[in-house]
């Protein structure tokens, strides 16, 4: 093998590990069955920046889905061990496409998307205008025996 060979042997692979080691690699996989339940904002980013909520009365996001689609509420925890609503909720359904998986909301008012980003059991990271929005699950306390 003569210099040129060899140097142009050593762009292909190094090509070739760089597009591997890219494309090759396991992506999270997201179950949307875990969306299910009582989300609690963590926190939110945007260009780099990090903004905690910082009120004294939570409200947690819960969400309702079957087969592709279902309800998100805003829900407020009560002292009892219980959660306040009121029956308004907004109609949600999943959404697939080859830029991801998003979550499409629709009132009497408006209509948005929001990209899946992350979503496992304990962790939801939804995009949003440029908005990373950090979810948790809540730690919920029952009191009742």
């Amino acid at each position: 093998m003569n210099y040129s060979n060899s140097k142009i042997f050593v762009v292909v692979v190094t090509v070739l590990l760089s597009l591997c080691s890219e494309g090759c690699q396991k992506s999270a996989a997201i179950h949307i069955e875990h969306l299910n339940g009582y989300w609690e904002i963590d926190f939110i980013s945007q260009q780099g920046e990090t903004f905690k909520p910082n009120s004294a009365a939570p409200l947690y996001d819960f969400y309702a889905l079957k087969d592709q689609s279902g309800f998100y509420k805003k829900v407020a925890p009560s002292i009892l061990g219980s959660f306040q609503t009121s029956d308004d909720a907004t109609l949600v359904e999943i959404e697939q496409n080859k830029s991801g998986i998003f979550l499409r909301f629709k009132t009497p008012w408006d209509e948005w998307g929001k990209k899946i980003i992350a979503l496992d059991s304990q962790k939801l990271i939804l995009e949003h205008k440029k908005r990373s929005f950090h979810y948790k699950r809540p730690s919920l306390i029952n009191i009742n025996p």
